[in-house]
């Protein structure tokens, strides 16, 4: 009788396929993000809400793009529900399809010319689907890898599908900038409708690859043990509510900062003349400098540990808060670069290749991906959905200089390096299944 297969073996065998699934499902999500919050910034407020003042039409257009983080928690809730009751794989294909489906059908909307009041509607009905969608799409990616990898290359490993993550945001400016090269009546008409309706390629690729890719060893001995809970999201709040509170604030710069400079830096280099096309160019070069920084921080983690890692990129997003806007100031291209390179690919990007272990280790298995996914999520929908709003108010309250807004940043930071410092170490942690003891649920070995 031949032996089970296990972890180990599985993960050779389907080490390639694994990574590519996870990559291509999380560059989705971030290219669907990516693209709506490029084009709320550029295009949406003149598009669906024309009746209302340049800043007005601004702030609402950033508005549907807050309301998908309202509803990320949701998702959080449901697909991590999904993800800890009936297999991580089965969470994955449906956070793929959702996000998908969402995104074409925003590349269809009719404008506010064409249905008036029932446009900006249907977007923000769009924009709720998919931030379901996103809720729990790279959770579920870094879980499934982090299950799967060796111990002692897993800071590596699951920080590959945050590659994904600005690899997607990456295409997104590449194709928004093409984009933003058509004359500005063609831009409004129809080429404004292209980088959503692309996302059909990409997600047909994702789901081929994904519905190739096993279940997690670690659910399925759980699902053999039968030792699931049956409410994971409420036995984790019970077991451990200070961890999960703390969790959300190391993901602050992840829930703020990110969406300072991806998103509205957008808008406030359009205010002060800067070419569109600059600002996106710069976006592109700030995501491949996050693209290869991402795997060197978390092979760091797997040899200095995570916490002295995350500790210290959250340092550097705070430092780097001033000198983002100080060069976005000078105007020059060169300056606007660097800006994006440091504060994005060095700053908030980086912290991915630090998280991504760290939270799958920090939560056990019963309840891992509802643990994650609410650790980010809850602080998204607090904090990332209104960022760009947010930044207009104290960019407005400081007579167009961004120095209030430089200060968020740096508190939001060193908030995050604050609950790090008290979270515990986990590298080299056990991410086997539950086991039970006096009716609740203990991690093995503890």
């Amino acid at each position: 009788m031949n032996a089970a297969p296990t972890a180990d073996s599985i993960w050779e065998e389907s080490r390639h396929r694994l990574i590519r699934a996870t990559l291509v499902g999380s560059l989705i999500e971030w290219y669907d993000i990516a693209i709506y919050g490029q084009a709320a910034a550029l295009v949406f407020g003149t598009l669906f809400f024309p009746d209302f003042s340049p800043t007005a039409g601004l702030v609402a257009a950033f508005a549907t793009f807050g309301v998908g983080y309202f509803a990320r928690p949701v998702g959080a809730l449901i697909f991590g529900h999904i993800g800890d009751r009936y297999g991580r794989r089965t969470a994955l294909v449906g956070t793929l399809l959702l996000m998908g489906i969402a995104t074409v059908v925003i590349g269809l909307l009719p404008t506010y010319a064409s249905v008036g009041l029932a446009a900006p509607i249907l977007l923000v009905l769009c924009r709720l689907l998919q931030g379901l969608g996103v809720g729990a799409e790279y959770v579920g990616a870094v879980t499934m890898v982090a299950e799967f990898a060796p111990v002692h290359r897993r800071g590596y490993y699951s920080a590959l599908p945050a590659c994904g993550v600005f690899l997607g945001i990456g295409l997104a400016a590449a194709v928004s900038g093409l984009v933003a090269t058509l004359p500005t009546e063609q831009l409004m008409s129809w080429g404004w409708r292209v980088p959503f309706l692309l996302s059909v390629l990409v997600v047909g690729i994702g789901l081929l690859i994904r519905l190739r890719v096993p279940e997690s060893p670690v659910f399925a001995e759980l699902r053999e043990a039968r030792k699931r809970t049956r409410v994971p999201a409420l036995t984790m709040v019970k077991a451990m509510p200070a961890r999960l509170l703390l969790v959300m604030i190391a993901n602050g710069p992840l829930a703020f900062n990110i969406y300072v400079v991806q998103t509205y830096a957008l808008s406030y280099l359009k205010g002060n003349g800067v070419p569109g096309s600059t600002s996106l160019f710069a976006l592109l070069v700030g995501c491949a400098v996050g693209a290869a920084v991402i795997p060197l921080v978390g092979r760091l983690s797997d040899r200095t540990g995570r916490k002295p890692v995350y500790l210290a990129v959250s340092v550097f997003c705070a430092l780097i808060s001033f000198p983002f806007f100080w060069l976005l100031d000078t105007g020059n291209p060169t300056a606007i670069l660097l800006a994006f390179a440091l504060a994005l690919g060095g700053g908030c990007l980086a912290m991915f290749g630090s998280q991504a272990a760290y939270f799958a280790e920090l939560f056990p298995a019963a309840y891992r991906f509802s643990g994650f996914a609410l650790g980010r999520e809850i602080p998204g929908a607090l904090l990332a959905g209104p960022a760009p709003i947010i930044a207009v108010g104290l960019v407005a309250a400081g007579g167009g200089a961004p120095w209030l807004l430089a200060v968020a940043l740096v508190v939001v930071a060193l908030a995050s390096a604050v609950a790090v410092a008290v979270l515990p170490e986990t590298r080299g942690a056990e991410l086997a299944p539950m086991v039970a003891v006096d009716g609740d649920l203990a991690a093995r070995g503890s």
